[in-house]
């Protein structure tokens, strides 16, 4: 080791470009690598977590392959299931929290009993829910997170046993959990029992999937065999309720059991492999970038090799020497690496990395580490081993003589480092191709019109406690305030009330019948998306009026139900007709109170994606006939939306002191959240690619410096015999087009067999979009070109008398 220390403090500037092109390599590896960890592959921190599964209902001939859970369905599979050890049935909540401060609103979960039993995780304090927590009539509990008992509550353990209230009603602390637990994220700060109602554990809950379900499964059960007793309740299902059979078998009704984590994961899953690929890709271009500097110097090093050989040092030691030195470059690039990568995942979570599926449990840890030094010492051996076994194959008497084989060894040197620049060119073309198909990509996509405006429009979300506005008048009056107060601020052309924001993480969607229609047989009933909306909600994003009119304000409680539908449903069902006057219903369809009068008609918009095509129907409610507890505001302004974000609170909290407003945020931000799930990885790709790029030209200019210093003297003596400085030019520069040639070729061979990988990955471009497949290869042929510029001018510049007095 000290042996090899001192070798390399002979050549310092060797050892600092090796060391720092393996830093930034490896460097880069860890900190993806982190984050490919924490959101693939880490387990979930509760015990066994890999057993946990979801269970969704699914409906795939209505285009609905992931639905939630009804209360009966859970009920049917947690009695009918035997591969499940236990299950539980877990609603998404968010409380007004109006105790011990500033009154502020806390993301929660509504669950039954068993879901901290199916977790396996104990409280620190206190204890979990009972099944008489569950009942109707029990005393409210709730059980705190960490977090929350600690910043709002102060740790003080005396809060077992106290009240808080939540959405205006008293909760009695009966557990506070462990630091480390979270539950389904660390967002969630409390968890509240599920009471289910007699009413809804009979057949006429069926259809009311506002839940999901989890299980686990028990030793040695497998996802398969939960699958297969899911089916058999559907099957006994379709034979106990014959009336609801033709709807079941219409939609191709069913229950889809799915591994937790990978449900979980599975929209960035692909991407973060891609974007690891690319890491890696670069990874190898490093390592064989230093690998051709090894060569180089173990070609320099040839006579002090034969010299040790002639003093007694067998082959072996002389193989061991170096690869203790490549072994000490790389692991002194991997420690340096892990610091860089420090420094990496801090600008990954200015990228948005954090908003990813479990982006929150980004970090360097034990693995990622272990993961780095076994790169460092794997990528050690392998590519030292190569210059090391090709440095001692010399004849040892021959590497004593002055003309010994010196240009032979130096050929075999040159066709080993060529080797690796063709692999560097070949892995570089397919990394900046993909990088740049995904720019292409995103670039479409970002100007893909959601069929709304998301400039200068500020939203905002609200609960009003059901205990404190239980009736609909209430509710409507509260809206009807806020709409008018929030009219009234500087800059605000429009406001409206939505029960769902486009690209607000909430989606609601439902059967409908249309009056007078008739499905045809085997086909299933409509399915739409549903939304509230106030009457200047189309004006306020500017969603085009198509046919009829728009809400107005005398479409309120107690006056004629009226819907307006989009473009979809309008042609859908009545093409080349007026829709205006025709009826919808839901529910039964004998009662008139469930008929809806359709008044206009809308364009489309995308609520949920942008690269997906829509092509479900939505159903747009008058919220003043039927006002909701929870909703969002929606504010046009001419000024910066962000400017009003305190007036908007404080108009709220002018109306009730005790209503908290949350996720008070732009629109513009709510598209650009959705974006950045592939922003972020084209601006990783593009990076990697950029420095794939150059250490591609750097091996380039490297072997071509190098085949120069090998053919000094042959140089001098084409010179000599009457050859120009072109011809020398055209000489060198035809070395590096055939290298460049051969790993472009090699390149798109490699790109054109995974090109349908990619082309999962892309929006409105062919993954063999010609233009494309044209550019790479031009930027890396522009780039190598400039490579082999400075040692081609070299070689035109030697002087055929020095050369030829030197050889």
């Amino acid at each position: 080791m000290k042996l090899a220390l001192r070798s390399l403090a002979k050549s310092p500037t060797f050892a600092a470009v090796a060391i720092l092109t393996l830093a930034v390599c490896i460097g880069a590896n860890s900190a993806i690598f982190s984050v490919l960890h924490a959101v693939l592959l880490k387990p979930y921190p509760w015990p066994d977590s890999h057993r946990i599964v979801s269970i969704h209902n699914t409906y795939p001939l209505m285009g609905l392959e992931r639905a939630g859970c009804s209360i009966p369905d859970y009920l049917d599979r947690r009695a009918g299931v035997t591969s499940l050890a236990e299950s539980a049935l877990v609603t998404s909540g968010s409380f007004n929290l109006a105790s011990h401060g500033t009154p502020e609103r806390v993301d929660g979960r509504i669950v039954t009993p068993s879901l901290f039993p199916l977790l396996g995780v104990a409280p620190a304090l206190g204890r979990t829910f009972a099944e008489s927590d569950a009942t109707v009539g029990a005393t409210k509990t709730v059980v705190l997170s960490d977090t929350l008992w600690r910043h709002r509550f102060g740790a003080d353990p005396k809060i077992l046993g106290t009240d808080i209230r939540l959405n205006g009603e008293p909760y009695t602390v009966i557990g506070v959990m462990p630091p480390d637990f979270y539950f389904p994220s660390p967002r969630v700060q409390l968890w509240i029992p599920f009471v289910f109602t007699d009413a809804q554990r009979t057949d006429d809950e069926r259809g009311n999937e506002f839940s999901s379900m989890l299980a686990r499964l028990k030793p040695g059960a497998t996802i398969a065999q939960a699958q297969r007793e899911v089916d058999a309740l559907h099957v006994a299902l379709n034979e106990r309720l014959p009336e609801a059979r033709p709807f079941y078998e219409a939609a191709g009704f069913g229950g889809v059991v799915v591994d937790y984590l990978e449900e979980n994961v599975r929209d960035v899953k692909s991407m973060l492999w891609l974007v690891q690929a690319g890491v890696a890709a670069a990874l190898l271009i490093g390592c064989a970038n230093v690998a051709s500097l090894l060569l180089a110097r173990a070609s320099a090093r040839e006579r002090e090799l034969a010299i040790r050989a002639a003093l007694g040092a067998s082959r072996a030691t002389l193989v061991r020497q170096l690869l203790t030195e490549s072994v000490v470059l790389f692991l002194a690039g991997g420690l340096l690496g892990l610091l860089l990568a420090l420094g990496g995942l801090r600008a990954l979570d200015a990228l948005g990395i954090g908003d990813l599926p479990r982006g929150f449990a980004v970090s360097l840890d034990f693995t990622v580490f272990g993961f780095t030094l076994l790169c460092a010492l794997a990528t050690g051996l392998v590519f030292g081993a190569l210059p090391a076994w090709s440095a001692t194959r010399g004849n040892t008497a021959a590497s004593l003589k002055d003309a010994g084989t010196r240009a032979t060894t130096g050929r075999r040197h040159l066709w080993l480092r060529s080797s690796l620049v063709v692999g560097e060119i070949a892995l570089a073309l397919m990394l900046l191709s993909t990088a740049v198909l995904l720019v292409k990509s995103f670039s479409r996509l970002q100007n893909v019109s959601p069929g709304f405006s998301r400039e200068n429009v500020l939203t905002a979300s609200l609960a009003l406690p059901q205990a404190k506005y239980p009736a609909a008048e209430q509710r409507t009056a509260f809206a009807q305030q806020l709409l008018a107060r929030l009219e009234t601020l500087p800059g605000v052309t429009s406001a409206a009330l939505t029960s769902h924001l486009p690209f607000g993480n909430s989606h609601n969607q439902g059967s409908y019948d249309i009056v007078g229609y008739e499905p045809p047989a085997g086909q299933p009933s409509p399915h739409a998306v549903i939304r509230k909306i106030s009457p200047d909600y189309f004006r306020a994003l500017k969603i085009p009026l198509l046919r009829g009119r728009a809400f107005e304000p005398s479409d309120a409680l107690g006056r004629q139900r009226v819907v307006v539908v989009d473009r979809i449903l309008a042609d859908r069902y009545w093409p080349g007709a007026d829709p205006i006057g025709r009826q919808i219903s839901r529910g039964d369809e004998s009662d008139p109170d469930n008929h809806w009068t359709i008044v206009g008609v809308v364009a489309p918009v995308r609520n949920t994606s942008l690269d997906e095509p829509v092509t479900k129907e939505t159903l747009y409610f008058p919220f003043l006939q039927d006002p909701s507890g929870s909703f969002s505001v929606v504010v046009k302004t001419t000024a910066s939306p962000a400017s009003l974000a305190a007036a908007v609170r404080q108009t709220v909290l002018s109306l009730d002191p005790d209503q908290p407003v949350f996720d008070l945020r732009t629109l513009e931000s709510r598209v650009d959240e959705y974006l950045q799930r592939r922003r972020s990885p084209m601006i990783l790709l593009g990076v990697f690619a950029g420095i794939a790029l150059f250490l591609a030209a750097l091996g380039v200019y490297g072997v071509l410096a190098f085949a120069v210093g090998q053919r000094t003297s042959e140089i001098g003596l084409r010179l000599a015999l009457g050859a120009t400085r072109q011809n020398i030019l055209s000489l060198i520069l035809g070395q590096g087009a055939r290298l460049v040639l051969l790993g472009v070729a090699l390149g798109l061979a490699g790109y054109f067999a995974i090109s349908r990988l990619i082309g999962q990955l892309l929006f409105g471009v062919a993954p063999t979009d010609p233009a494309t497949l044209l550019l790479a290869p031009l930027l890396l042929a522009a780039a190598a070109l400039l490579a082999c510029l400075l040692p081609a001018r070299r070689a035109t510049r030697v002087d055929p008398m020095i050369a030829l007095r030197a050889d």
